[in-house]
């Protein structure tokens, strides 16, 4: 009797412990596909194969004019306009650099950009970095190969090794930038505003003083949009604003020569639209729309004025300054400095600047007069801080119209007085004729 219920006691315990087992993996299934884990149980065992990966600097640059941006713009998951972005990470997943979940999650490869550009915007020294295999070999080919699948507006320059917490962004200690315009926007009240203007030393010289007032630390809260007065990050540091040489530039169409001249700022750091809004006020003041006294205002001023934006078709990203990490790292292999990428390069960069950058914001500036048509509505703005007395508002229109209108009237009165003149001579010639006539008639008569 004690043998047959031990017998049925271990048949009961195996049966409940083959039911438990049974629930278990039961259990286990439906959490791997609740976790949409669904195959083998073997793949939990394999290892994952680790590729072994380097930080890497891009460096490229592109004419703008085509594109809305630098940065990565989507909606709904798709890329909803052309931007420099889109198609670097195009060419990069078609040369299996990254896959497609890496494309649609770039930070995912630490992906970063030194500096946002702008619609229009051009650039000649952008700089990106990225985690990319070792086994690509960048520095080497990387330029050659991702230049085949990208337009010819934008090009790669090179890659450069760079440390494994480096951050385009972060490490950039300052940039660059470059405003090209056509001279005629500094034209006067009493002065045509056309290709044929030639700018004066004084005009330069005041150029110049106007653009001093923005070097230094500023609140340039008026030059840029949706951040409040005191916001920290509206607090700017500007190196240095000047005015360049005045140029000629050939208008083939037109067959004459128009007159051109390049702003340069530096400074640590620019926030959207601050430096178009910045040449925006110094066109208004130099045309004398705007007091010069305008510029300091802006900065004290809590009520928001009303800045005109400059044409975003002749600002250029020059250049990105890395002196502290260049100091660091720039001369430690295997780390390259990252300021100045060495002779052939910097040769490359310029020609493509000469070819595809400022010869073509030139040529679209003649074919399409944006300086011209935004000029046209410049009159259209508010520059008056609400609280001040009023600034004396100068009507170009009518002021240069006067100044033709005066042209045209004195070459006018010139003109009527010689034909007075001249119709006075010929009266007294025609009444000396008549007199010789008589004469004769009358000597006729009494010889007769």
């Amino acid at each position: 009797m004690l043998a047959r219920f031990a017998v049925r006691f271990c048949s009961t315990m195996t049966k409940t412990i083959e039911n438990a087992a049974s629930s278990s993996n039961s259990d286990a299934a439906l959490h791997r596909v609740q976790d949409g884990r669904v195959g083998d149980d073997s793949r939990q065992d394999q290892q994952k194969v680790r590729v072994k990966t380097n930080r890497y600097a891009m460096l490229l640059g592109y004419q703008g004019k085509n594109y809305f941006g630098m940065q990565v713009q989507r909606g709904n998951g798709e890329d909803v306009c052309p931007t420099i972005e889109s198609h670097i990470l195009d060419a990069m997943l078609e040369l299996g650099w990254i896959t497609p979940e890496l494309k649609q999650t770039p930070y995912d490869f630490f992906f970063q950009r030194a500096a946002r550009t702008d619609k229009a915007v051009s650039a000649v020294r952008q700089l990106c970095s990225c985690q990319m295999p070792i086994a690509i070999d960048l520095p080497s080919h990387g330029a050659e190969l991702i230049n085949n699948k990208l337009p010819d507006d934008i090009k790669v320059f090179g890659f450069r090794r760079v440390t494994k917490n480096f951050h385009a962004q972060k490490n950039c200690d300052g940039r660059t930038y470059s405003y090209t315009l056509p001279t005629f926007a500094f034209a006067k009240p009493t002065e045509l505003t056309n290709s044929s203007f030639r700018i004066s030393e004084s005009t330069l010289t005041q150029i110049g003083e106007v653009l001093a007032q923005y070097k230094g630390t500023h609140n340039f809260f008026n030059y840029t949009s949706g951040r409040p007065f005191n916001d920290r990050s509206c607090n700017r540091y500007i190196i240095s604003f000047e005015v360049g040489k005045p140029f000629l530039y050939k208008d083939e169409f037109r067959k004459e020569d128009v007159e051109f001249v390049t702003c340069t700022v530096k400074g640590q750091s620019f926030m959207l639209h601050q430096i178009r809004k910045m040449i925006g006020m110094m066109i208004a003041i130099v045309r004398e729309m705007q007091d010069p006294s305008a510029v300091q205002k802006s900065f004290l001023s809590s009520d928001r004025l009303d800045i005109p934006k400059a044409p975003g078709l002749g600002l250029l990203l020059d250049r990105l300054h890395y002196d502290k990490y260049d100091r660091q790292f720039g001369n430690k292999e295997p780390h390259l400095p990252l300021s100045n990428w060495g002779d052939e390069i910097e040769t490359a960069i310029d020609k493509f600047k000469m070819e595809k950058i400022v010869s073509e914001i030139m040529s679209t500036e003649i074919t399409t007069q944006s300086m011209m048509m935004w000029l046209t509505d410049l009159n259209q703005h508010n520059f008056l801080d609400p609280t001040d007395d009023g600034i004396k508002q100068a009507d170009f229109v009518t002021g240069a119209a006067k100044k033709a209108k005066e042209a045209v009237r004195a070459a006018s009165a010139e003109w009527e007085n010689e034909e007075e003149v001249k119709n006075v001579m010929e009266e007294e010639s025609e009444e000396k004729v008549v007199k010789k006539e008589e004469g004769d008639a009358v000597e006729s008569v009494e010889k007769s």
